[in-house]
């Protein structure tokens, strides 16, 4: 789309004349309740230990995307009444992650929207769902089938790197590391890399 991507750390403290966006990871989002410094695998091990820092992006930023895998036990982005407050500047949220409220890193994501009604609006005072493009309401794209929007390019893009990644690890067979480390399950359990996955297993057995 051709905005112009910055750093976290530039996209909180400088000023821009055009449009600009940034990614964030884990350590830019969250922080350890103890005040210890950040560790990616103890956030993944113990996320309830953690809670959100996301406030400062949310105070600078009109669109936020929310695309991340989330655990029950980790803090949601911000709570409704964050979304009230005044230094709140966010306006439009598209959640692709899509976890439906309350269990959600995104609490306005009350119900997953459609390819034929995008958009809905959240009244954040009110706490509940209103019309979109409403003023002092937040809309919300939440679709959970979003892929399904782009089929050419996604078929074309997955076609190219199955091709040049992946099918070369295939022709190797049982051997290839790639193929061990994207295996879920073996042999009716689930791998090292997977059991995370153990606790909705348990919720369909």
């Amino acid at each position: 789309m051709g905005i112009r991507k910055v750093s976290p750390e530039a996209f909180l403290n400088e000023e821009f004349d055009t449009a600009v966006y940034t990614q964030l990871s884990s350590k830019h989002y969250v922080k350890r309740k103890d005040g210890k410094p950040f560790e990616n695998a103890e956030f993944y091990a113990f996320p309830a230990d953690f809670e959100s820092a996301f406030s400062p992006y949310a105070a600078v930023s009109d669109i936020f995307i929310n695309g991340i895998y989330w655990d029950n036990d980790a803090p949601a982005f911000f709570t409704v009444a964050e979304m009230c407050e005044k230094n709140f500047k966010i306006e439009v949220i598209a959640d692709i992650t899509c976890d439906i409220a309350p269990q959600s890193s995104v609490p306005s994501t009350i119900r997953a929207s459609t390819i034929l009604a995008p958009v809905y609006g959240f009244d954040p005072f009110l706490e509940k769902e209103s019309a979109p493009y409403q003023l002092n309401n937040i809309d919300i794209m939440a679709i959970d089938n979003l892929p399904n929007e782009l089929p050419r390019d996604a078929s074309v893009a997955f076609g190219e790197q199955f091709i040049s990644s992946v099918l070369p690890e295939i022709e190797k067979g049982w051997g290839s590391k790639v193929i061990a480390r994207a295996t879920i399950c073996e042999n009716g359990q689930l791998t090292p890399y997977f059991e995370y996955l153990q606790d909705y297993v348990n919720q369909l057995v």
